[in-house]
């Protein structure tokens, strides 16, 4: 029988102790990454939110799962996201992490080959039951009414809990690395590569205007289009207009007319826990025409070879699967693939 406790507090040494375990921690696919670097990035994560929950109760909580001995099989944060709830207008949750133990991902230099995974399944599905229904519970009782979680591929227990749960799958993401030693030398082509400018807000708007028809919102049939083009608009203004510390937006023009725009940022909070250099790509878009597929190429070829020149060992960009120009073109400077995700939504009511 799984036991289930809101937990208010400072994080334990139990509750380090399972996140550290856990196979599918925050950037877990970088297998040049330290285990203690990523130990340290989920413990700050974990001991961030319990610091907001403690201090906004009303808007997160964070649950503990105990076995018949009284032990920790799991913990989870559920929390409601005020900025998808105004924009949306629908009252909107999320489950930003969910752990049951023992994980299991065949052939993981981790985790490794010793534990079959059907023994691993067994006691952590009921875990990942409990905590989904205890999260449920809790985002029911704030009004919340749609939901999103976002999963490894292989974390079985929870998906299926998750499944059992009411919800459903809305999008299969890939991350793509380029490593420095392998990146392809950028070429100036019929393209020339700037930082955005204030003029070009308006422009960059329009370019993102009907750009992203495949990703989870727009493809969730129960959020109306008009506000989930309002996300990604305010998405890429704000990335424009209010950068984070190094954090770009690149402009691609032609004969003095914008072809399209490329987010991208230092990960410091990786970088720094690990001592390797990681920058990820955000928002792109590029005008629907015969030369958007060349205006994409070149921004992302630009800002490989820049996030390298910043100091970069690595750089990422995550791709929704049903995005097969973009993922082609991906392809062709040569990324390792490094997981798949998966992200599930749920309506109640």
């Amino acid at each position: 029988m799984v036991g289930i406790e809101a937990y208010v507090g400072e994080i334990t040494d139990e509750i380090a102790a399972l996140a550290d375990s856990y196979e599918f921690k925050p950037y877990f696919y970088v297998n040049a990454a330290p285990d203690d670097g990523l130990n340290r990035i989920f413990r700050d994560r974990i001991a961030k939110f319990l610091a907001r929950c403690a201090q906004a109760p009303d808007r997160c909580a964070f649950f503990v799962a105990r076995d018949d001995d009284g032990k920790i099989a799991g913990f989870c944060g559920v929390e409601v996201l005020d900025f998808d709830s105004a924009v949306l207008r629908i009252p909107s949750g999320r489950i930003p992490f969910c752990v049951v133990t023992p994980s299991c991902n065949p052939g993981s230099q981790r985790f490794g080959p010793d534990i079959p995974c059907h023994e691993s399944y067994v006691p952590a599905r009921p875990v990942a039951d409990a905590l989904v229904a205890a999260a449920l519970d809790w985002l029911k009782e704030k009004g919340v009414v749609f939901t999103n979680i976002r999963t490894a591929a292989l974390e079985l227990p929870l998906i299926h809990a998750l499944e059992q749960a009411g919800f459903h799958l809305i999008d299969n993401g890939i991350t793509a690395f380029y490593h420095k030693d392998n990146a392809p030398k950028y070429e100036k082509s019929g393209y020339d590569i700037r930082l955005f400018a204030d003029k070009d807000l308006p422009t960059v708007l329009e370019i993102m205007r009907g750009a992203y028809v495949q990703d989870r919102f727009h493809l969730d049939s129960r959020i109306p289009y008009e506000r989930a083009e309002e996300l990604y608009q305010l998405w890429i203004e704000h990335s424009a207009t209010s950068p984070k510390d190094q954090e770009w937006v690149l402009i691609a023009e032609r004969n003095g007319a914008v072809k399209g725009f490329f987010q991208y940022q230092y990960e410091r909070e990786f970088s720094e826990a690990t001592g390797i250099g990681l920058f990820s790509y955000g928002p792109a878009a590029v005008v629907r025409d015969r030369t958007a597929l060349g205006a994409y190429y070149s921004l992302l070829s630009f800002a490989v070879n820049d996030s390298i020149m910043r100091g970069g060992t690595y750089a990422m960009t995550r791709i929704p699967f049903g995005i097969q120009p973009i993922l082609k073109l991906t392809l062709r400077l040569g990324p390792s693939f490094m997981t798949n995700d998966l992200t599930f939504h749920r309506w109640r009511g």
